[in-house]
């Protein structure tokens, strides 16, 4: 509960930051995402098998005075996790959900009343969701088990988790705009670790959104 009224008051402030930033606006985004989770288990390094899933959010560009920065907060919900078995025949999945805030402070390159590259980079915190072990055998999908967040030893992983996302896209003129972003994990995902284990998260984004004009019609009317 405490989580769910965690994030309704982070996505009525990025409305609010609309509201009172003469020149920010509210964007929508959505798209695709590249997973994995790698690290160090038993003595020995460990990657899964990456999978894809679906990504989907809300985000404020709030241009910082005359500069070409603006900091660009978001909330986005992303499908995470990797493959712990993949053949021909079986795959098991720890399909793992979040809500991610990202505060990211983007640089635009070019003229605003063109097309834009842009490159960026902030903190990202990960709220888990509900997530699942899944397993797909002769192309048919089951639900093995719920996963456990924690921090005692019973638990699959623990739950919150932060790391480091690097965002690069093009926004062209119409508001519309394609990001590429890979957030890094930085926090050891193992509830108990014992000697030097270590699981992280790694997500590579691929997003298509839009930016909702805050100009007046009549303003724009005279500016063409």
């Amino acid at each position: 509960m405490k989580k769910v009224l965690f994030l309704f008051i982070t996505a009525a402030c990025l409305f609010q930051l609309n509201a009172i930033a003469q020149k920010a606006q509210v964007g929508l985004a959505g798209g695709v995402s590249l997973s994995n989770m790698y690290g160090r288990l038993d003595g020995l390094d460990t990657r899964g098998e990456a999978r894809g899933g679906f990504t989907t959010g809300l985000l404020v560009d709030a241009p910082i005075g005359k500069t070409n920065i603006s900091f660009q907060p978001g909330i986005h919900y992303v499908q995470k996790g990797s493959y712990t078995t993949k053949t021909e025949i079986l795959k098991e999945a720890d399909a793992l959900r979040y809500i991610d805030l990202v505060l990211n402070f983007v640089h635009h390159i070019g003229n605003k009343n063109k097309t834009r590259l842009f490159l960026g980079l902030g903190p990202q915190l990960g709220f888990n969701l509900p997530s699942k072990k899944v397993k797909i055998e002769d192309g048919e999908r089951s639900e093995v088990r719920s996963i456990s967040f924690g921090e005692t030893i019973a638990e699959d992983y623990r739950g919150i988790d932060y790391g480091a996302n690097l965002l690069m896209g093009l926004r062209f003129k119409n508001g519309m705009f394609f990001a590429v972003n890979y957030t890094l994990g930085l926090r050891n995902l193992v509830p108990v670790p014992a000697g030097d284990d270590k699981l992280r998260n790694g997500s590579l984004g691929f997003r298509l959104g839009y930016f909702f004009s805050n100009t007046p019609k009549e303003k724009k009317k005279k500016e063409k």
